[in-house]
């Protein structure tokens, strides 16, 4: 697989392109297939050595820390993801994202939004994880208090300021006149040009200060954060003395992957809460001047690298995966054939003419991935439990369950799902009949 490597620090020219070997996951790691990779400021800094927690031992690196693409593989006690799951990650350092395939953990991964492209989704995590956690973890952010986010148009910033009006609160940020209107249509209360207007002058006391700029900016900033509020910064210590001076908390902080916020992030783009803004796209052999795109150009939103091409998955429609699942189910009742089990996948290409609609499992049939809704006799009640299948010649399953009530398992699985064709099978041990109340395949 190609990735873009470094093997010594330095500037741009020590990027280069490789054909390294594609990673195997560990019992609790995922594969990525990666179809986009966002580009951040950060990438820089350790590319250039001035990243402290990248250093020469850990020579050939790849660079990036944010994806967006599809689950490859998973390890053998992963079970919140399934094959085919299309999802955004906000990556360890251990592991960088501009290649092809790249490993993660489960808990750096979430589903990604639906309303978005690879594109748009690769441009959230880092940056959308990074202004989360300054507003909130760290900056104690709540509805009806004040913000002053200094740099409102960049990735991060143009982030900081939806998530802060999601929550609530009063947003003013600082940005060049140029940009005005784009942070004011992301809904900033006051909009203040840095380049003609001293912020401190035209803002009123707020409860937070996200400083996203560093330098004497954080500096004049403490004058405006009311006693009792905080200063919150990703770019350099604040003065401590001055913050116990005027009674604020103050600090530096550095972004932490967390799925479980991707997955509130991912909520609030698909109820239209927040947008993404992206400056622009490069191929992964132009990883170089995106980066380079990023330190010297005016950048409004995010810079991502297109890595590969996403394949478009059909969309049926309810009604027709109904009628494909259901068809021999409901006008022949449970079909005749073994005794022990039926195996059924919804609208199978290799179907007979007999059944159009299902055919019988046999190992190998089902690609890895799969999903299995197994139904059996507990007692005098029907049970139910979701597995995957892991190795298709071997007939191997994983994903082992939990029994529960069939309707709760037709949940299950559709909770697992990545898209409206992902194949789904039923199991129906001997002497379980079908009943079409319990859920829909598909």
């Amino acid at each position: 697989m190609q990735a873009v490597r470094i093997h010594r620090f330095g500037g741009p020219e020590v990027m280069t392109i490789e054909e390294i070997d594609r990673p195997t996951p560990a019992a609790n790691e995922v594969v990525i297939k990666v179809f986009a990779a966002s580009v951040n400021p950060v990438d820089a800094k350790i590319r250039e050595g001035k990243y402290p927690v990248v250093t020469e031992t850990d020579l050939p690196y790849v660079l990036g820390r944010d994806v967006c693409g599809e689950i490859a593989a998973a390890g053998s006690d992963v079970t919140s993801f399934l094959i085919g799951d299309e999802v955004y990650a906000f990556l360890s350092p251990e592991h960088g994202g501009y290649e092809e395939f790249v490993l993660a953990r489960p808990d750096e991964v979430a589903a990604k939004p639906q309303s978005l492209d690879a594109i748009g989704a690769a441009a959230v995590p880092l940056a959308g994880v990074t202004a989360w956690q300054g507003l909130f973890d760290h900056g104690g952010l709540e509805a009806g208090q004040r913000v002053l986010i200094h740099g409102g148009a960049g990735g991060v910033g143009h982030f900081a300021i939806q998530l802060a009006k999601a929550k609530g609160a009063w947003v003013a940020t600082t940005v060049s006149s140029s940009d005005k209107d784009f942070v004011s249509n992301l809904g900033a209360d006051q909009v203040i040009d840095y380049k003609t207007e001293k912020f401190e002058d035209v803002v009123a006391p707020v409860d937070l200060v996200f400083d996203l700029i560093g330098g004497e900016t954080q500096e004049r900033s403490f004058g405006v954060v009311k006693p009792g509020g905080a200063l919150i910064s990703t770019l350099q210590e604040p003065d401590k003395a001055q913050a116990k001076k005027r009674n604020i908390q103050a600090a530096r902080y550095t972004a932490q992957p967390n799925g479980d916020q991707l997955r509130e992030i991912a909520w609030l783009i698909d109820q239209g809460k927040i947008r993404v803004a992206v400056a622009s796209t490069f191929a992964l052999r132009q990883a170089a001047e995106a980066q380079l795109a990023l330190q010297e150009r005016h950048i409004r939103g995010k810079v991502v690298l297109k890595v590969a091409e996403q394949q478009t998955r059909a969309i049926v429609d309810d009604d027709t995966r109904r009628l494909r699942a259901y068809q021999i189910w409901e006008d022949e009742g449970r079909p005749q054939g073994q005794d022990l089990a039926h195996w059924y996948r919804a609208g199978h290409t290799g179907a007979t003419d007999e059944h159009p609609d299902y055919r019988r499992y046999r190992p190998g049939a089902a690609p890895t991935g799969s999903l299995v809704i197994k139904f059996y006799h507990s007692g005098d009640q029907v049970r139910g439990y979701v597995r995957k299948v892991a190795d298709t010649d071997a007939d191997d399953t994983i994903f082992p369950g939990e029994e529960m009530e069939p309707e709760a398992a037709f949940m299950l699985a559709a909770s697992h799902k990545a898209d409206s064709r992902e194949p789904v099978f039923v199991e129906l041990v001997e002497g379980v009949e079908w009943n079409s109340a319990w859920g829909r395949l598909g």
